[in-house]
């Protein structure tokens, strides 16, 4: 079966389930990664809820079996146990089977190389370690390392307790909580509420069941509509805050006692603000956060560094510049000097709870809190894989011959006097995504138009609408 070539993101695979990705292009994409990588000898691998995951597991395990590898078989879990599971165990590498938030009708997988144990994070296979699994997939010639192929073995197992004592020791609270959990149908299930029960909270889930449908919503927390049965049931049950979780469980979105969403500006800017408060240090974020945050960072005298929107960008930035804390505005959210390097959604939701502990009435601080201006949702315009970086580099240059200040880390972030507009291509998606901020209201509509009149300048030639957007 002939592999499609646009299943290799930048960061991880993607692709409909069974057109474009299931078990044989699986199969061919671990041969590619053992031969890539053959002092690898421990492979952890997981999956998340997604109907076809058991197969494409079962099909990842049979070759890196072939290859010789030890498989280390966890099952269904979150993102965060299965990292918990490599760093603890000291494993070599990990193969996690999932499409993230995307629809039920894809799935994909990811690749974690963790060899040398001195280091305090490994890596993932991104950019140019991607591409070369790419290109010696599409070649599908393996001879060389068939000379060496042994027979590996499959271990079952479970460290999902060690996870729960290990994250619940790390936070400390000023008071319980009435916590309500929404997992989506996703990979966290039941686990997040046995944990905050664990603690002494009063805790009840919802959709915490399996189930690769999704037949409540995509776990998707970014999305506002995926939140409404989670607003709906805070109020209900006059909790004072609820989780989201996605369906690998390295996303998490929140919402207050009175069934808002707090954003994931305003959640990135309270745990800057909170870490800031006892160790002053660099901060890594991506392109989009706001002024506010920007100004927060003033305001302590603290460093802080753009990174490329993806938690495997942010962490490698995290590591060259000492950070102590690094995220993004979509809910990754990493603590590297409480935590091992990886972005933990349960230990996020943990973490964000131990701040609401510290305040008499969470809802009433969060109205005098300034987290951002005027400030646009990411608006997603289709464009096709094929030209969708083709046109972040003409607006560049469109841009920059007309002399705009820019910031170049992820596609183009505009500054002007009164905001900032962003440009910028999907990692995982054929979509480019805009976000602007205006320091007043008079500022935001000035943005909102100029996003339009450059865009206009562009949509024939690459063949996208914007209509929908304005």
């Amino acid at each position: 079966m002939r592999v499609n070539s646009r299943i290799f993101r930048r960061y991880d695979i993607r692709g409909q389930y069974p057109e474009d990705f299931n078990e044989i292009i699986a199969a061919k994409i671990s041969a590619a990664f053992c031969h890539l990588y053959p002092q690898v000898k421990s492979v952890v691998l997981a999956q998340d809820t997604r109907l076809s995951s058991p197969k494409i597991s079962q099909k990842v395990i049979e070759n890196l079996l072939f290859f010789g590898k030890k498989v280390i078989k966890l099952g269904i879990v979150p993102d965060g146990v299965y990292f918990f599971s490599i760093f603890r165990k000291k494993f070599d590498a990990g193969i996690m089977i999932t499409a993230s938030h995307n629809p039920p009708s894809e799935n994909g997988m990811s690749f974690y190389v963790y060899l040398d144990k001195k280091e305090k994070a490994g890596y993932d296979l991104i950019e140019k370690e991607m591409e070369k699994l790419k290109e010696l997939t599409l070649k599908e010639d393996f001879a060389a390392l068939e000379k060496v192929i042994f027979k590996g073995k499959v271990v079952n197992l479970d460290l999902k307790e060690d996870y729960i004592n290990f994250v619940a020791s790390k936070v400390n609270f000023q008071k319980k909580l009435k916590i309500i959990i929404d997992s989506g149908n996703g990979a966290c299930g039941f686990l997040p509420e046995k944990i905050f029960k664990k603690l002494g909270f009063e805790a009840k889930t919802i959709y915490g069941e399996f189930d690769g449908n999704f037949p409540h919503h995509l776990a998707d927390p970014y999305n506002p509509k995926n939140l409404e049965d989670l607003q709906k049931a805070v109020i209900k049950e006059k909790a004072d805050l609820g989780f989201a979780f996605d369906a690998d469980g390295d996303r998490v979105a929140a919402i207050d006692s009175k069934g808002r969403i707090i954003s994931g500006d305003t959640s990135l800017y309270l745990f800057c603000d909170a870490i800031l408060k006892k160790t002053p240090g660099p901060i890594v974020h991506d392109v989009r956060v706001s002024l506010a945050l920007l100004e927060l960072f003033e305001k302590y005298r603290v460093k802080n560094y753009f990174s490329i929107s993806h938690h495997s960008a942010i962490i490698r930035k995290i590591i060259e510049k000492n950070a102590v804390f690094g995220g993004e505005v979509t809910m990754h959210f990493l603590f590297p000097k409480d935590y091992y390097l990886y972005d933990d959604a349960i230990f996020a939701a943990l973490k964000l709870a131990e701040i609401v502990s510290q305040h008499q009435d969470f809802a009433s601080f969060l109205d005098n809190l300034k987290s951002c201006y005027f400030l646009s949702p990411e608006f997603n315009i289709k464009v096709d894989d094929d030209y969708k970086y083709q046109l972040i580099e003409d607006i560049k240059n469109y841009l920059k011959e007309k002399n705009y200040d820019l910031i170049e880390v992820d596609g183009a972030r505009i500054l002007f006097e009164g905001g900032w507009l962003l440009i910028r291509a999907s990692n995982t998606s054929p979509l480019i995504k805009c976000r602007f901020e205006g320091k007043t209201k008079k500022d935001y509509q000035t943005l909102k138009k100029f996003l339009k009149n450059l865009l206009s300048n562009f949509k024939e030639k690459f063949s996208f609408s914007i209509d929908f957007v304005f």
